[in-house]
């Protein structure tokens, strides 16, 4: 597996959790760890209480990536973390807004900078992370047609969520 994973993450809850979520992910940073700046770190805002930063976030380390915010109810953002999706963070984010919405819903995909594995999660109701993982039919390298993310991997989480 290579060093690199994103993660896409989208929360649809109520506009309350939303606001909270919001307000606390755009008032923290990713800088170095530990934080030494008046704004505190991802890994201390949403990471499980852990003593070891792999413990408290599910990777040896994250960042923030990208925010695709742009509705009441719902929150769309990317992190950048290393080797695998930020599993016990995103559990974290689960239990913190299900305190304000117990119908909180968390999802989302993942990939590594080759494309292996490619997978989904969903986080359930009683914050079990469960994720779908599969491999491209053909590489990246070898693929003949325009639009790699389009015609393979897109089609690839679309089958691995029909499994979830």
């Amino acid at each position: 597996m290579a060093n690199y994973c994103r993660t896409n993450i989208r929360i649809e809850a109520s506009e309350e959790a939303i606001n909270y979520f919001r307000e606390k992910y755009d008032n923290c940073n990713d800088g170095a760890y530990p934080n030494t700046e008046e704004t505190p770190h991802i890994a201390d805002v949403f990471g499980a209480d852990a003593e070891l930063f792999i413990d408290k976030v599910g990777s040896k380390w994250v960042k923030k990536y990208d925010v695709m915010d742009d509705d009441t109810n719902t929150f769309e953002f990317s992190l950048e973390s290393a080797w695998y999706l930020p599993s016990d963070m995103m559990k974290e984010i689960h239990r913190q807004l299900s305190e304000i919405d117990p119908d909180v819903s968390i999802f989302g995909n993942y990939w590594d900078e080759t494309y292996n594995p490619c997978g989904v999660f969903k986080i359930t109701d009683t914050g079990e992370l469960i994720t779908r993982e599969g491999t491209p039919d053909i590489d990246e390298y070898e693929f003949e047609g325009e639009y790699y993310w389009d015609e393979v991997i897109d089609p690839l989480f679309d089958k691995l969520r029909n499994r979830l």
